[in-house]
């Protein structure tokens, strides 16, 4: 049974891989960066009378414009994980950011942006308590890491 399991898991995994590679393929053009005046404020604009158009949102502040990049790049990651709270392959990402998350080692983290980065990054490097260590390592260019990570703040 547990053999069966994780074959499905890599099958998933597999899958999802190739559906990201032909999605990403598809985007070659570069997202264009709103203009000053075009009334995309980051949320660090938003919150800051002083900030600059162009400021980079302070930690722990969503960037609005790279959480909807997050988003589109997330299709391929919702094969394993949710973003409404229910058991998938893969944790959650509802409320996931800035929770404490158990380890199988015993130790406990706070999923902060560091912890998410590492965890995209590098997927088998922490294993989350109650799930199997799956997840493929994806290769993401450092943007889609940062895009996604900014998807996850949001999903409270």
């Amino acid at each position: 049974m547990v053999r069966r399991d994780l074959v499905l898991v890599v099958v998933l995994s597999i899958a999802a891989i190739m559906l990201f590679s032909v999605r990403v393929e598809g985007q070659g053009t570069p997202t264009p960066v709103a203009s000053p005046g075009s009334g995309t404020a980051t949320a660090a604009q938003k919150a800051s009378p002083i900030a600059s158009p162009g400021a980079t949102p302070m930690a722990g502040e969503v960037d609005l414009a790279a959480a909807e990049r997050g988003k589109n790049a997330a299709a391929v990651c919702l094969a394993c994980h949710s973003t409404d709270g229910s058991q998938m392959v893969g944790p959650t990402w509802k409320g996931l950011y800035m929770s404490e998350v158990e380890l199988e080692d015993g130790r406990k983290v706070i999923a902060d942006e560091a912890y998410l980065h590492k965890a995209i990054v590098d997927p088998m490097a922490e294993i989350v308590k109650g799930y199997p260590p799956s997840m493929p390592p994806l290769g993401l260019p450092e943007d889609q890491v940062k895009d996604l990570i900014e998807y996850i703040k949001t999903l409270k």
